[in-house]
């Protein structure tokens, strides 16, 4: 128990240590409670973003419609192309491909990506840089977010990997426990568009997001090259995130520049509603 307590005591230390000139000057409880309404008001402003996001459809209108059954029509085309793929996919294995894959497969890993968001949420807060603080937010909203979608996907499409060698058209709906019934859309690519969409929206600059979305793009062709999804999957997840990570920048971007409406403000002892005109 005191080697607990030793260590928590280490960590405030620590956070006091790169907290700023109030820390320094020995105004602790004001520099924690400051970090703490930052970190409720965050917390609000994620489950905000989430919720708009997965409440965007009823907002639509005709314009909007036309554009997700493009995309609906794109991904559904893309399909005619899995079996080839797949098989280009078998006859162009080398070591150096295995090598690139096995690299590339990390920046779509869900839990990695989400603790590198945490990581620079941590670091932005402590350090009071607002931009790396609320880009990491939005990362890891973004993350959650199609990713909540993308398991839905995959419950209701249960479709077969290709590594099953049954196919591109068998599907099994509502397969919950059985990973191998779990291939559309792939959730890899999913996280790795998501948090390169993000970053693109954030950075704002045309050679970062062709960097960003190569990385994304080196994460679908590793699901694809390990034979753990279909072209059409891949497709699928980068349709899913891109718009979701655009969607969630611009509401909180917006939301940040002009706070009209009903707001959850956090405050010490609670919350409170305010109506800002």
């Amino acid at each position: 128990m005191r080697l607990r307590h030793n260590l928590a005591a280490g960590i405030v230390l620590a956070l006091f240590a790169v907290c700023g000139a109030d820390a320094a000057e020995g105004d602790t409880v004001s520099v924690l409670r400051q970090m703490r309404q930052t970190v409720k008001g965050d917390v609000l402003d994620a489950l905000a973003g989430w919720a708009h996001v997965v409440s965007s459809p009823v907002r639509w209108d005709g314009g909007d419609w036309l554009t997700a059954g493009g995309v609906v029509v794109g991904v559904s085309a893309s399909s005619l192309l899995d079996s080839d793929v797949r098989r280009m996919m078998q006859r162009n294995r080398s070591g150096l491909n295995d090598d690139f894959s096995n690299v590339a497969v990390n920046y779509g890993d869900g839990l990695e990506m989400l603790a590198l968001s945490a990581g620079g949420y941590i670091a932005g807060l402590t350090l009071r840089e607002k931009w790396l603080r609320e880009t990491s937010l939005l990362a890891g909203t973004a993350i959650v977010t199609a990713g909540t979608l993308s398991t839905l996907s995959k419950i209701i499409a249960g479709r077969a990997r290709p590594y099953m060698n049954k196919g591109p058209g068998v599907f099994k709906p509502f397969t919950i426990s059985a990973e191998d019934y779990a291939s559309f859309p792939s959730g890899h690519t999913v996280v790795a568009f998501a948090f390169s969409g993000v970053l693109s929206e954030r950075i704002g600059n045309l050679w970062a997001t062709i960097g960003l979305y190569g990385m994304a793009a080196g994460t679908a062709y590793a699901r694809s090259y390990t034979d753990h999804h279909w072209f059409s999957d891949v497709v699928a997840g980068a349709a899913i995130s891109v718009p979701v990570s655009r969607s969630l920048v611009r509401y909180y971007e917006d939301d940040q520049e002009e706070e009209k409406g009903l707001c959850v403000v956090p405050g010490i002892n609670g919350v409170t509603l305010l109506w800002k005109f």
